[in-house]
């Protein structure tokens, strides 16, 4: 992790993302800025109060903890000027100077799903409804609340697809307690958990906007299930129009308390109505896999997941390694047989796509 370390230990002293941001906005020597952290390297940036505040836990840091903590998790350290830093995420106002992340992120497809903390039996037949058409062309990515969110970790993860768990706490805290299942198998699938908030940071009402935020980012998509009238739903719906993302929700009865946002979302025309995940694909001209591949004859689960990849966007030969987790070698014979089975071609780009 190198330098990276010494930003963590930064951020473990309660200097926060936003103090980073101006801090190291034309440099990052973060090693030297930490080791001479005093009282007047950070009076330009605090005031007097807050500068003891932050000098006391400097003295009382344990950095070997920070440092076996990050190895044994396999924690990044994912910067601004990283290039697997989301493009997305730059774009929001006040972008997270740096977050921290278990296992890899790419720049695959994703959509957000989002519904109210109170689950219905409803929702949880969407969410199987549409879970196993939406893998097939998206990344999962929610909240990690309980009950509903970790219903939608739960569906993708028994399909055997990626999900995206963006907490609201450090990365590591098994919170909510319910969930400690769940977080065990998405760190043995080695799917993806991001956090931008400090080590040892517990849940609090503070974070849940910070966290939404990050949500409809990442995303390229949002559908909401369920949402109540008070809903926190409401604020990644808001969240998500604001940066210009399509939003979509589910019409619900309009006597049930969990139908009030979903229904005005829809009659406003800030969100379009879906009843079918094969309404999503049809928004961007994407042909249903079930359609598509009725009457292909695929040799293995490898061409298949190829070629739902290639109904997406055209691929080279790394690209689809990147996006599938397959390895070079596998792929490459794949897409062999797939050319010759006419099913894939390279068009004048050196890209395969679909015949």
């Amino acid at each position: 992790m190198t330098d990276f370390i010494y930003l963590v230990y930064l951020h473990s002293i309660w200097i926060s993302q936003r103090k980073l941001s101006i801090i190291f906005e034309n440099n990052s020597n973060y090693k030297e800025f930490f080791e001479k952290l005093s009282h007047n390297s950070l009076k330009i940036f605090y005031q007097d109060k807050d500068i003891e505040t932050i000098l006391k836990k400097r003295e009382n840091l344990n950095e070997e903890k920070i440092n076996k903590l990050l190895k044994d998790r396999n924690v990044q350290v994912i910067t601004i000027n990283d290039n697997k830093y989301p493009k997305s995420l730059k774009q929001i106002a006040n972008p997270p100077y740096f977050f921290y992340l278990r296992w890899e992120i790419d720049d695959s497809p994703k959509i957000v799903i989002i519904w109210s903390r109170s689950m219905t039996s409803y929702g949880k037949k969407i969410i199987e409804k549409f879970i196993p058409t939406l893998i097939k062309y998206f990344v999962i990515v929610s909240w990690w609340a309980f009950w509903c969110d970790s219903e939608a970790h739960k569906q993708t993860i028994i399909n055997a697809w990626k999900t995206i768990a963006v907490v609201w706490t450090w990365i590591d805290l098994d919170y909510p307690i319910q969930n400690q299942k769940l977080f065990d198998d998405i760190v043995a699938n080695n799917w993806w958990i991001i956090s931008i908030f400090p080590l040892w940071e517990i849940a609090n009402n503070y974070n849940f906007p910070i966290r939404n935020e990050i949500v409809s980012a990442l995303s390229n998509w949002v559908i909401v299930i369920e949402s109540a009238e008070k809903s926190g739903t409401l604020i990644t719906a808001n969240l998500a129009l604001e940066q210009w993302k399509d939003v979509f929700a589910i019409p619900w009865d309009l006597y049930k308390t969990n139908s009030t946002w979903c229904n005005n979302l829809i009659k406003n025309w800030y969100a379009k109505m879906v009843t079918t995940p094969e309404d999503i694909l049809e928004e961007y001209n994407i042909k249903p896999w079930i359609t598509n591949n009725c009457s292909l004859n695929f040799s293995n689960d490898i061409e298949k997941i190829i070629y739902n990849n290639l109904l997406l966007e055209c691929l080279d030969n790394d690209e689809i390694v990147i996006k599938t987790w397959i390895s070079l070698n596998q792929v490459m014979t794949n897409l062999s047989m797939m050319e010759i089975s006419w099913i894939i071609r390279k068009n004048i780009a050196w890209k395969y796509e679909i015949q």
